[in-house]
Parts: C-alpha cells; structure tokens; sequence
C-alpha cells in the first residue's frame, strides 16, 4: 500500500523535476524512474523474506514458503519477529522496501538528471514544489 501510493508521488516527482529541467526524454525518465522503484523495492522485499528464512526458530509446521507477504510469515512461534524487537524489526521490514526504492529513485534524479552534487538538499528537492502543484491542481479558477 506505501509502495503503490510512494510509486506515484515519485513518478510525478520525477516528471516535474524532468519537465523543469528540460532534460528531454521526460517520459522515458518517468517510465524508468518507476521500474527502478519498482525493481528496488522488489529486491528489498525478497532481502526481508530471506532475513526471515534464515531464522530456523520462526518456522513451524503451519509455516508456507511460498507467502509473498511479510505479514503473512508472522507465526508467532519466537524468533525474529518475537516481543517489542520483533514488532520494531516487523515495521522496519514493511518500510524499508518502499524508501529504498525511493532512495536509489532520487540518487538516478541527483546524479543523472540534474548532475547535481549528491546531499539530502539535492536528494529531496522538488518534493514540496510537487505536494504545492498537487493541491494547486484541485483549485478551480
């Protein structure tokens, strides 16, 4: 759910900063921006599955291998995902995917794009830019 709304943001963010920027090519920039969003977040959420795996404690008879879901691997049998570091683990688990995506999206935008040094100014400018032209869009004049 984070992920598809933060896909998105990104891809209107990656628009605007292209359009602005007139780099050309802006909907190759947008379509690329979101398969490496897309990519990313695939790579971290199977990262996530494997951290879990690894844990022998957290596999039970009623454990499935084949869930996709996070979530779902929860079998509340110790472990991991076990007591107060296991539900901080389990929130970290949920968020990484979409920020990283979001990450190596704005580092491609900072460094290819722009040609722009790489800071937390550069990395995350054009955001607010973006959240003012998606409330100026709902005004009717």
């Amino acid at each position: 759910m984070i992920g598809g709304v933060l896909i998105i943001l990104v891809a209107i963010w990656i628009f605007g900063t292209a359009t602005q920027a007139k780099t050309g090519n802006v909907i190759y920039w947008t379509a690329g921006a979101a398969v490496l969003f897309l990519v990313v977040q695939y790579l971290f959420i199977q990262l996530n599955i494997v951290i879990i795996d690894g844990y022998g404690s957290d596999v039970s008879v009623e454990y499935d291998r084949d869930l996709t879901d996070i979530g779902a691997r929860n079998t509340n049998a110790g472990g991991i995902q076990e007591g107060f570091f296991g539900t901080i683990l389990g929130i970290l688990f949920e968020i990484l995917p979409p920020f990283m995506g979001f990450l190596s999206v704005a580092f491609v935008r900072t460094k290819y794009m722009l040609k722009e040094a790489l800071n937390l100014k550069n990395l995350t400018s054009g955001i607010v830019a973006m959240f003012i032209s998606i409330k100026n869009s709902f005004k009717t004049n």
